[in-house]
């Protein structure tokens, strides 16, 4: 198994990075965001902080009723007023068609102390629909019901992707500033010669940036989806519990990161305690 997944990530990774619309569509890297994030921090106005949702009025149902299942969970709840509650911080929501089923964080800013001050999550108008890849969403892919033998109402996969983009947001938070907006900055340079160099990763220059980022791009992107998932797995392990599906996604949450994110293993068994242990199925 460790060579085909090797295998896997290698060629993902290159589609990754040759596609790079696909990645933000699943709340990743946007090089031309990242410019503007790392342009100059901003001063926060007194009446902008909270949650300001932004929400088109034929997706307002739409929207609430995800917005329903991520409060229907205490996890939910404590990750939402989080930012509800800030006076420092502005949290803007959207739904954008261009995102389809996947989300987005970006527009992040900063004070000039370096603290996190706003950051705007735009979701897919379709985003209760589509189960994104194993290999960097190994939770939010246990949703999927390849077998047909019991079927995930759209909403908790909805809710399962706003919670994912809310990591991105706690994990930006607490990175330094000047560090996350220089690994964009290098990542973006990475990423443009990378796609003009026929995919060369032993390029002279891409090994340059990546000794000074200490890492691949595609490697730290992939941290970054991680920690989010961490965030998904969490919410997850409440919401499906009492439902008669949930030992089949917790299974399938276990298949996933044991077949594509080992390093991520031991936090999934931190997490999952010995409840979902006994599941078989």
């Amino acid at each position: 198994m460790r060579p085909l997944r090797l295998f896997v990530l290698s060629v993902v990774s290159l589609v990754l990075a040759a596609n790079a619309p696909e990645i933000r569509a699943w709340g990743g890297l946007n090089p031309d965001k990242n410019k503007a994030d790392s342009a100059k921090a901003k001063v926060r106005k007194p009446d902008q902080k909270g949650i300001k949702e932004d929400i088109p009025a034929d997706a307002r149902q739409r929207y609430q009723n995800w917005k329903n299942e991520v409060l229907s969970t205490e996890f939910g709840r404590d990750q939402w007023n989080a930012y509800a509650a800030r006076k420092d911080f502005l949290l803007t929501i959207t739904v954008s068609d261009n995102r389809k089923y996947g989300a987005g964080t970006d527009d992040f800013e900063w004070d000039d102390d370096g603290k996190l001050i706003g950051a705007k999550i735009t979701l897919g108008r379709n985003i209760d629909k589509g189960f994104p890849d194993p290999v960097y969403y190994p939770i939010m892919n246990s949703l999927a019901t390849y077998d047909g033998l019991y079927n995930i109402d759209g909403d908790i996969l909805a809710s399962t992707k706003i919670i994912h983009e809310l990591g991105h947001v706690n994990s930006t938070a607490a990175m330094n500033a000047k560090v996350f907006q220089r690994q964009n900055k290098l990542m973006a340079s990475y990423n443009s010669i990378f796609l003009k160099n026929g995919y060369d990763t032993n390029d002279p220059q891409l090994v340059a940036l990546a000794d000074e980022l200490g890492a691949k791009p595609i490697e730290i992107w992939e941290d970054r989806e991680y920690n989010s998932e961490v965030s998904a797995m969490r919410y997850l392990l409440e919401r499906m519990q009492g439902e008669s599906f949930s030992c089949s996604v917790f299974s399938r949450m276990r298949r996933n990161v044991s077949d594509y994110a080992r390093n991520f293993h031991d936090k999934f068994d931190e997490l999952v305690g010995p409840g979902a242990h006994t599941c078989r199925n």
